[in-house]
């Protein structure tokens, strides 16, 4: 028989392939490989034998019992050395040490298997101690090789320790095993003396002695390999570039062209990418399959505002379906900057804007994707982002200013209305002309009466050029005619407070403050009003439990809003910078929430007592009361989520929740004044404005409901039914059950209140 290579025979192994390991049954006592003995008794273990006669054959061939586990440790690491199966070896090594706590070849795999750092001190010892020198000199090496991303766990004790063992002339070691003892013990004198003598240092060691300023930049970076820069420098991709093409000089065959490019194109350095590109060699069969160095070449083209080399990206789309990783994000990449390139091209063509970029599909549809998650984390986001971001700023500036151009000629020949008044103001402070807006709304307050919104505009343009006094003077007239027509704004409101804040002279009494408060937190939640597309058809549904409160809620027609901590998301109502005490926007918001999915067997186990509970659905007039808002929950990738959180803050906080959520299809209803709001069917003229405008349509029961509770449930229906006027609808009942033609999905049924 043909020798079989190990890595076969652990294959076999750990695939339970018996059939092929029965050449084992026969050789495992005497072959000279040293290994199949280890493999025999995992072979026995797997089929569940009788291991007596093995461990009898490895403790008689090692000498002892702890040094036979030992051996089975190591036979355990060789099979099963993936990261999350280095328990098993991990097992093996702790029982030779609970037989021989002097086992250093145990202590020495514990460590390696299961990060252990006693273990890995007492097997140095035990080694020292037993003038293992071979064995001492190979474990220290490797702590520099394998481990040194776990030395600083090491104790000072440790250390003095390692450094009283190197200090030996019997142990014989690398250098660098110094520099950390050095580094560690901060005896940094010693250290930097070895760091000047060597070629190459940890980086961990080089980027802390720079923080500290004990060495230069210009000898941090001539210390490093070439591939650890970039944890030195971080975010410096101009330097970064440099030290690839300084390595690249040396003619050897590492960094390679494709990772060349990608550091060029990081630097912003887009010409060397194209001629990193198109200089490659046509046998470079490597960089010839690579999709990465296209992509980015693709990119540079761009940034170049170069023709888009169409071969390459037919090459590219012909691949987009089995792109995977960094691929596919860069191919979203050139997507969303060819977009931006045609919206750049369309800015540069307009010569009349109708409107601001953000009503064109073309930009909705590169926003959209911006929302990958892959692609927000990946460094280019920030490219494109901001290129997006400057663009829209002067596409929106181009808008303004035709507007602004257009509502002066009207002006000028004397057709203005009120609310053309208020448009040219607002188009002024958009393009920074201040003093032509307080000029001519001066004009107009000497003909009209003045108004909120004019006194408004002055403040903010005083307030833009810095003219606090002037503009609080405003400010307050402003919210003078706001409390005289109790037409309250948040953003009067909020430009009143905060300008006042910046002057040392105004102080609002405490009382004036949290009327403003609560005012402003009322209007704000105003202006979350119920709209066509809040829900389909003016639906929207409930699932909960069928207990005491659901019962009472139904019975009293209430919607119950739940605070903080009765959420059942961890990060609901987020703790936000622009949220305490110091700002406006209160903390003490409730929420009920409703959904626009009817058949969701996720919420139905989550919310329904799984599937014992209730789904009942609701109609909504759109009628809400003063400070009760209602809103459809967005759902944003929780990396995006976190670099815009202190944007739309209060839309961040009530109204925003991570992706894995999306399924719910959220819509809330929401205040701070109360827990409970009552609704009703409203009946014109004769309506009370403190309830919403509502009635219960259906009511669902679970699929796995009890029967015991079916005739409590229909005479809640019936009750309620009784006390509807005749042109309201009444309350159906239905079930939900498992659906006859696809067994994992859910129906429902009408069922027949009368025979319940």
């Amino acid at each position: 028989m043909s020798k079989i290579e190990d890595k076969q025979i652990i294959n076999w192994i750990k695939n339970q392939e018996f059939s092929k390991l029965t050449f084992l049954d026969s050789s495992w006592q005497f072959d000279e490989n040293e290994w199949y003995l280890g493999f025999y008794y995992f072979i026995q273990y797997l089929k569940q034998e009788c291991l007596d006669d093995v461990i009898a054959e490895v403790t008689l061939r090692h000498g002892d019992e702890s040094s036979a586990y030992r051996y089975l440790g190591d036979t355990a690491n060789k099979i099963y050395s993936s990261f999350n199966e280095q328990h098993i070896p991990a097992g093996f090594y702790r029982h030779a040490i609970k037989l021989n706590p002097n086992n250093a070849h145990a202590h020495w795999g514990l460590f390696i298997t299961d990060d252990d750092m006693n273990s890995c001190i007492t097997s140095l010892k035990l080694n020292y101690e037993n003038n293992e020198f071979e064995h001492l000199d190979s474990a220290i090496n490797k702590l520099i090789s394998y481990r040194s991303n776990r030395l600083s766990d090491f104790t000072f004790q440790d250390w003095q320790f390692i450094k009283s063992l190197i200090q030996d002339s019997k142990v014989t070691c690398r250098r660098d095993m110094l520099v950390f003892v050095l580094f560690y013990l901060d005896e940094v004198e010693e250290c930097l003396t070895q760091i000047e003598s060597m070629e190459t240092v940890s980086v961990e060691i080089i980027k802390a002695y720079l923080n500290r300023n004990l060495i230069s930049k210009e000898l941090a970076l001539s210390k490093l390999n070439y591939w650890e820069v970039d944890k030195l420098l971080e975010d410096d991709d101009k330097a970064i570039y440099q030290a690839y093409i300084k390595e690249s000089e040396k003619g050897e065959v590492n960094p390679s062209r494709q990772v060349l490019i990608q550091k060029a194109f990081q630097a912003g350095e887009f010409k060397d990418v194209v001629t990193y590109h198109e200089g490659s060699p046509t046998d470079d069969l490597h960089y010839r399959n690579d999709i990465n160095g296209r992509l980015y070449y693709l990119l540079a083209l761009s940034y170049l505002k170069q023709p888009v080399n169409k071969q390459i990206l037919a090459f590219i789309n012909d691949k987009a379906d089995t792109l995977r990783d960094e691929s596919k994000i860069l191919y979203q990449a050139v997507r969303c900057k060819h977009k931006i390139d045609e919206l750049e091209r369309l800015f540069l063509e307009n010569t009349h804007f109708n409107g601001t970029i953000d009503s064109l599909g073309i930009y909705e549809e590169v926003t959209k994707a911006f929302d990958s998650q892959d692609l927000i984390n990946h460094q280019i986001y920030e490219h494109l982002s901001g290129e997006l971001k400057s663009l829209k700023t002067k596409w929106n500036d181009a808008y303004y200013n035709t507007q602004l151009v257009e509502m002066k000629a009207k002006l000028s020949n004397g057709d203005m209305s009120s609310n053309d008044f208020l448009r040219l103001y607002n188009f002024g402070i958009a393009c920074n002309e201040f003093d032509f807006v307080i000029e001519n709304v001066t004009k107009f307050h000497a003909s009209n009466k003045p108004t909120m919104s004019s006194y408004y505009c002055i403040g903010v343009c005083h307030e833009r050029k810095n003219e606090l006094d002037h503009a609080f003077e405003y400010y307050k007239l402003a919210v003078q005619l706001m409390h005289s027509s109790k037409d309250y704004n948040h953003i009067i409101i909020g430009n009143y407070i905060s300008c006042a804040e910046r002057l040392p002279d105004v102080e609002i009494a405490e009382k004036e403050y949290n009327d403003l408060r609560r005012k402003y937190n009322a209007d704000l939640v105003n202006q979350f009003k119920w709209h066509i597309f809040t829900a389909k058809s003016g639906r929207l549904f409930k699932y909960s439990p069928f207990n005491v409160n659901s019962i009472d809620a139904l019975t009293n027609q209430y919607f119950y809003l739940a605070s903080k901590n009765q959420l059942n998301d961890p990060i609901e109502l987020p703790t936000l910078s622009k949220l305490d005490s110091n700002y406006l926007i209160e903390t003490n918001y409730r929420i009920c929430s409703l959904s626009n999915n009817n058949n969701s067997i996720l919420m139905w186990s989550h919310y329904a007592q799984e599937h014992q509970g209730i789904m009942v659905e609701y109609w909504f007039g759109g009628e809400f009361p003063c400070g009760v808002g209602i809103e459809k929950v967005s759902y944003i990738d929780e990396s995006k989520r976190n670099l815009e959180k202190n944007l739309y803050v209060f839309n961040q906080y009530l109204l925003t929740k991570n992706n894995d959520w999306s399924y719910e299809d959220e819509v809330r209803i929401f205040t701070n004044v109360t827990e409970k709001i009552n609704f009703e069917s409203f009946d014109y003229p004769n309506t009370d404005r403190s309830k919403i405008n509502a009635r219960i349509c259906s009511i669902t029961l679970g699929c796995e409901f009890p029967n015991d509770k079916r005739k409590l449930i229909a005479n809640l229906a019936n009750t309620i039914n009784l006390k509807r006027k005749n042109h309201v609808p009444k309350i159906t009942l239905r079930e939900a059950f498992i659906s006859q033609n696809n067994c994992f999905t859910l129906e429902y049924r009408d069922i027949d209140i009368s025979k319940i």
